[in-house]
């Protein structure tokens, strides 16, 4: 009983505390921290897409990629890549005849950096850095944030040129 009584005093405390950092423009405790799933931040996210998709040998943009696609990009962006992938004719390569994460057809990285998010809403930009052979890059991606968590909704290669609008020309 005195273990019961204990735990609600310290929950009790816990949430006080938590309460009066609020009021005091403190930001609480992480949710993860109380048992409320969290969503991830935009960065966390391009930098686990790049983690997954391994320089091209995670299947990322493969038919059997399918769930990570789902996983990663949102419903109008996965859906544009899935039907590139099923809908281009045999024999042919599509709009994809590139990596979309380096905008480029053979890769050689160095300083690769994903920069911190700018959030404005349910949006957000995150900056990609990175020399290919001696070429300066600069990717910006765009993300949504969905119920399931913030989700590529485009990847920018300056220009005027777009993951999006690639994806979108006649194939």
């Amino acid at each position: 009983m005195r273990k019961v009584i204990l735990s609600l005093v310290i929950i009790s405390c816990a949430a006080a505390a938590a309460s009066a950092q609020e009021q005091r423009g403190i930001p609480p405790l992480p949710k993860e921290k109380l048992g409320i799933p969290v969503l991830s931040l935009p960065e966390t996210v391009v930098k686990e897409l790049y983690r997954v998709h391994r320089n091209g040998a995670g299947h990322v943009f493969e038919k059997r990629g399918r769930k990570l696609q789902q996983k990663f990009f949102d419903e109008r962006l996965a859906a544009l890549i899935w039907k590139n992938l099923t809908q281009t004719p045999e024999g042919e390569v599509g709009n994809i005849d590139f990596d979309p994460l380096y905008n480029a057809q053979d890769v050689q990285i160095r300083n690769f950096r994903v920069g911190a998010s700018a959030i404005n809403g349910n949006a957000a930009t995150v900056p990609v850095t990175f020399t290919n052979f001696d070429q300066r890059v600069r990717l910006v991606f765009s993300l949504v944030n969905t119920k399931q968590g913030w989700k590529v909704s485009n990847i920018n290669y300056g220009g005027g040129m777009d993951f999006v609008r690639i994806l979108s020309q006649p194939m």
